[in-house]
């Protein structure tokens, strides 16, 4: 089920208080906290967003029609906190490797398939439609990095 838009703005702040605190166990294997600097304000914003772990690989995913992803492509050096530490990193933003994203989207979904339908995918059989896995893979901006301790 795809919550509404409006009920982010109620959602992400309680996520961004409980991932801060002691109590981040509850939601931490599944979900962080990404901060940037604005590229224009320069002002440090952070945001919580799913994510999948693939050793010391980090991927989340944004639709390209959000903002915030274009500012990690401008200023690269990125925190992320995960499980309870921070880490200070360069982040990569793919938007263009369709493939790329499209395999990232793809590993995402076949551990959290109750996220298909924030990629307008359905999931048929436990396996997301691959029509529309290719048309996600063309609106989806991956942003990937690589752990290392802050």
């Amino acid at each position: 089920m795809k919550l509404p838009k409006f009920l982010f703005l109620i959602i992400n702040p309680m996520m961004r208080i409980l991932l801060r605190s002691p109590l981040h166990l509850l939601m931490s294997k599944s979900l962080m906290l990404i901060s940037f600097k604005g590229r224009k304000s320069g002002r440090v914003f952070t945001t919580p967003v799913r994510y999948i772990r693939q050793q010391d690989t980090i991927q989340c995913f944004t639709a390209k029609s959000n903002q915030w992803w274009r500012n990690v492509a401008a200023d690269k050096e990125i925190v992320i906190r995960v499980e309870g530490k921070d880490y200070a990193c360069r982040a990569e933003v793919v938007t263009d490797d369709h493939e790329r994203v499209r395999q990232a989207i793809e590993f995402l979904l076949d551990s959290f398939p109750a996220d298909a339908p924030y990629y307008e995918i359905r999931m048929k059989n436990g396996q997301p439609d691959k029509n529309e896995l290719e048309q996600a893979s063309r609106l989806t901006a991956l942003v990937e990095t690589t752990l290392t301790v802050k």
